[in-house]
């Protein structure tokens, strides 16, 4: 799920800043700081709004810098169990594969890929099942529903598993050659 969260926080101007408009200098260490980095609390952050910094601000002895009080929101990407997500499959391993969503990356098992055994051909980048003969390429836009989460600790990213085998969920041609009960392009158009 996507969220919006209004967050408060402290920024550290320090003096070779001191000269640059204070909402911009609080602006760029902010997203700096939380934009594009998975966040234990608030999940993986896409972007954050422009900050309300506090022109009065308590200056620090020790290096001369100054601290503000910012007030801002922070939009960012949080998956729930039992979630359907959709992405883009960006990457082709030996054990599955890699679907980026809202920047994060899920893993899909190739267990989970489709109702099929599958083979993975990484030097031609594809996924296909051997009975059904369907290909899933990087690139391939799929849909997945979130079986586990692992929200980041410390260092680590956010770990994000997904299930693909059910009507409904697998590459969008997939989806749409089960509702219509035949060959549609990505556009939309019959073969």
């Amino acid at each position: 799920m996507f969220y919006r969260y209004r967050v408060v926080d402290i920024v550290n101007i320090k003096p070779k800043m001191f000269r640059e408009d204070l909402q911009e200098a609080a602006w760029r260490q902010l997203r700096d700081k939380y934009v594009g980095l998975p966040h234990k609390d608030l999940g993986y952050v896409i972007m954050i709004s422009r900050p309300k910094v506090d022109t009065f601000g308590k200056i620090i002895a020790e290096d001369g810098s100054s601290n503000h009080k910012a007030e801002f929101y922070v939009y960012s990407f949080k998956p729930v169990k039992g979630e359907v997500l959709e992405g883009t499959v960006v990457e082709i391993q030996n054990f599955g594969v890699f679907i980026r969503i809202a920047g994060a990356d899920a893993l899909a098992h190739k267990s989970v890929l489709m109702d099929d055994v599958v083979d993975i051909n990484r030097v031609e980048k594809m996924v296909i099942g051997r009975k059904s003969r369907r290909i899933l390429r990087v690139g391939d836009v799929v849909r997945g529903r979130v079986v586990d989460v692992a929200l980041p600790k410390k260092n680590s990213l956010m770990k994000i598993a997904l299930y693909m085998k059910s009507p409904y969920l697998g590459k969008i041609e997939w989806i749409m050659d089960n509702i219509y009960g035949q060959k549609v392009e990505a556009g939309g158009e019959e073969k």
